[in-house]
Parts: C-alpha cells; sequence; structure tokens
C-alpha cells in the first residue's frame, strides 16, 4: 500500500511539472510570435489589393517601354530645318507646313510693299525691278544665257556697260548669227526674253540692234561715225570679232532709256510677256 502511495505520488509530481513546462513553453511562442486569424472578407481585401498592385507596376512596365521607344525614334529622326537661329522645334512635317506658311506670308507682305522679285508658278520665272536688284544680278561683266520667248532659241551675251538697263553684247559671232536667225536681222523691235544667270531664270526685253560703236576700233577711244548714226563719241563696243558694232539693250521691270530717263513702254510690256503676267 505504501508502495502504491509512493508510485502515484511521484507521478503526479511528474505530470505536474510537465504540465508547467509545456504551459511555460507555450506562452513564450505565443508572445513573441501571436497568431492572427483572418476573417473571409479580410482575406479578399488582401487578394484584391495584391493584384492591384500587380496591374500598377505591368501598368509601370509598359509605361516605361513606351517612353524608350519613343527616346530612341527622337534620336533617329532628323531634326526639321530651321526657319531661325533658334531652330523650329517642330516635326519634319510641321515645319515644312510652317515653312510653306512663312514663304506665303513673306510674299503676300512683299507684294503690298512693291516687292523687287516675284517668282511665276508656272515657269519660275523672276520678275527683277532694275534699280533694286536687277542690275546687280545682272551685273557689268556678267555672262548670261539668254532664251527668245517664243522661239525657244537660246544664246549667250555679256553685259559691257549701262546704267539705267543693261548695255550687253553678243558674246561670240556664232552668238550674233543666233540674234539675227531670230530677229530676222539687225533690229530694234522689242522681244520677251529670259535670262538664266547662275541658275535662276528672270525676265526681259531685249532689242537686238547693235549700236554706238565700232568692233574694228579699240574699246572706249574716241571714234567718229559710230554705228546706227551715234557719231563722234566713245567707242561702246568692249566684245571684239563678234560680227556686230556696238552694244544692244536689255531691259528689266521698271528701267529706263539713256536718252531721256523714261521706261520704255514697249520693253515693260515685253517683259511681262516673259514673266508670265
Amino acid at each position: 500500500m505504501k508502495k502504491k502511495f509512493i508510485a502515484y505520488f511521484l507521478l503526479t509530481v511528474s505530470l505536474a511539472v510537465s504540465s508547467q513546462f509545456i504551459s511555460k513553453n507555450l506562452r513564450t511562442s505565443f508572445d513573441s510570435a501571436p497568431v492572427t486569424y483572418l476573417t473571409s472578407e479580410q482575406d479578399a481585401q488582401i487578394s484584391a489589393e495584391s493584384q492591384l498592385l500587380a496591374n500598377q507596376q505591368i501598368i509601370l512596365a509598359e509605361s516605361a517601354n513606351i517612353k524608350d521607344s519613343s527616346t530612341s525614334d527622337a534620336q533617329d529622326t532628323k531634326p526639321a530645318p530651321a526657319l531661325s537661329r533658334g531652330g523650329t522645334g517642330l516635326s519634319k512635317s510641321q515645319a515644312v507646313s510652317s515653312e510653306k506658311s512663312v514663304v506665303k506670308k513673306q510674299n503676300s507682305a512683299a507684294g503690298k510693299s512693291g516687292s523687287t522679285t516675284q517668282t511665276t508658278a508656272s515657269s519660275n520665272v523672276q520678275l527683277l525691278d532694275w534699280w533694286k536688284s536687277g542690275q546687280f544680278t545682272f551685273s557689268i561683266g556678267t555672262v548670261a544665257e539668254v532664251k527668245d520667248f517664243y522661239t525657244g532659241k537660246t544664246f549667250m551675251v555679256k553685259r559691257t556697260m549701262g546704267t539705267n538697263h543693261a548695255d550687253s553684247e553678243a558674246l561670240t559671232k556664232k552668238d550674233t548669227d543666233i540674234i539675227k536667225s531670230i530677229w530676222g536681222g539687225f533690229s530694234w523691235n522689242r522681244r520677251p526674253v529670259i535670262l538664266t544667270i547662275g541658275g535662276k531664270r528672270y525676265a526681259a526685253s531685249m532689242s537686238a540692234m547693235p549700236h554706238a560703236g565700232l568692233d574694228s576700233a579699240p574699246e572706249y577711244a574716241t571714234i567718229n561715225n559710230r554705228s546706227e548714226g551715234y557719231g563722234t563719241g566713245q567707242n561702246l563696243d568692249v566684245i571684239k570679232g563678234n560680227g556686230m558694232d556696238g552694244h544692244f539693250d536689255i531691259h528689266f521691270l521698271n528701267s529706263t532709256r539713256h536718252k531721256d530717263g523714261q521706261k520704255d513702254p514697249q520693253h515693260q510690256a515685253a517683259l511681262l510677256v516673259a514673266a508670265g503676267k
């Protein structure tokens, strides 16, 4: 009986000690990492927020790709031609459109202020005011190709002198022969012509009568019996051996005659024909 009591006592003590040890460990574990149980509503909310975050990350990634692509395209695209020192800041198509608009406005403004140059769209022939730009474009010593408006025949001339208009001479004997074939010999008749200088075309009027010089005498020497009844004076014939005595006249818009400083109505009418007016 005594042995049974002792055994029972020892078993009770052992169970008590074990229970306290287990209780202590569980309490420590709970204190360090408490377990929280979620409701079904909380669980659904967390899932939705996670999905939203994932979607936002996808959107951000796509935006970054688009930005990189745009930057690459911008680097590959050549800058639009600048309309000023500061540049345009426009795309190529916008720059072209802007440039056309600027040119249109400039032409409109030039027309109102009496522009020295107008260009016809059909023939790309420019109409130069003699006093503002013509005398400088076809300056003394300049060689030009002349095209007769009606026949299309061409020949070469050189401006050798003149102030109120361009006093010019045929460059060679061959050029003189072409001139005579167009006018039917030497003639004071005014004809519309187109001059090409430096690749650009200009409307003008020309008569084909050489005057005030002799091909056989030195240039600018004082001589008698100058061609076409001009009498005594400086020999206004510079190019020698070209088959003509003296020089002929080429007129531009608003140019005038040397004898009286007045516009020649026939020359002015002819050059407008050359300009397509």
